[in-house]
């Protein structure tokens, strides 16, 4: 068998005991859905049933007596050795281990949550109520001055004769045209989102831009190619779209704002259900 279904049938036993699923001083009989008793922990004929469905996959011929032999043996291995990691402590002191059980705990939090039908009136309702995280990126129409590195003296004569003209009101286009230098490739004079204005300009500028007020004019921002003047003609947020066509996101961020609410739920159970005692000593 390969490595991956051991190690999760460990976990998957390790989580039985650890989550006290089965009561150890309770004697329990031998039924239809129990393989075998280790140290009166049940293998469950489900577990045998995953296994032999695994090794059917691989397997042209039917499976033999031997093998389902095989597979109770290992199993029971797989438990002999659960059993021998918690008396270990593995589960407290074994990162893997912890990282793995939390995870495996939140993958089945989630899993119980999303169990259920969502209705479309609930998905409406939903959308209308966030609607502004539903937009559409917002879409800048942005223009730029560039001013190509020269010598020390060179760039600061340059730099004062472009912050003078645009303070005095000169046409950002005339004054980029007059003094400044090509900037490729062109901006379109068009509305872009932030992904599509990164295919032309610095995502340090497109930061920038989009912390600008529309028509609100920047000193020159230093690049490594060099000084970059930034001007926000205007910029817009889309239109929201009808309900239909964004079903699919609605349905998605709902769920997914359904499961973080579901875990922190559990999580705020948990702290009531058990003791915590914080050392207010540490890192005093």
């Amino acid at each position: 068998m390969k490595k991956s279904f051991v190690f999760f049938g460990v976990l998957s036993g390790l989580l039985l005991a650890l989550f006290g699923a089965f009561n150890p001083n309770k004697e329990q009989q031998l039924t239809d859905d129990i393989v075998a008793l280790v140290d009166d922990h049940p293998i469950l004929k489900s577990d045998l049933d995953l296994a032999l469905k695994a090794l059917s996959m691989n397997k042209n011929n039917q499976v033999t007596n031997d093998q389902i032999q095989l597979l109770k043996d290992r199993l029971i291995d797989e438990q002999l050795l659960l059993q021998r990691g918690i008396e270990l402590d593995l589960h407290q002191t074994s990162n893997p281990v912890r990282k793995l059980i939390v995870n495996t705990m939140i993958d089945n939090i989630l899993s119980e949550n999303n169990d259920f039908l969502i209705k479309e009136s609930d998905l409406k309702k939903f959308y209308n109520d966030n609607i502004s995280f539903f937009l559409p990126s917002k879409e800048l129409r942005l223009k730029i001055i560039f001013v190509k590195f020269r010598s020390q003296e060179e760039d600061e004569k340059k730099l004062d004769k472009i912050r003078e003209r645009l303070i005095n009101g000169d046409d950002f286009d005339i004054v980029s045209k007059e003094e400044g230098d090509p900037y490729l490739p062109e901006i379109p004079d068009t509305f872009l989102p932030e992904r599509k204005l990164k295919d032309y300009v610095d995502p340090n500028l497109v930061k920038n831009a989009f912390n600008l007020e529309n028509g609100q004019i920047t000193s020159e921002i230093e690049t490594n190619d060099g000084y970059n003047f930034l001007y926000l003609v205007d910029s817009e947020k889309g239109e929201p779209l009808p309900f239909e066509n964004m079903k699919d996101k609605i349905k998605g961020e709902y769920i997914r704002r359904k499961d973080e609410e579901a875990l922190l739920n559990y999580i705020a159970w948990l702290r009531k259900k058990y003791d915590i005692i914080y050392n207010e000593n540490i890192y005093e």
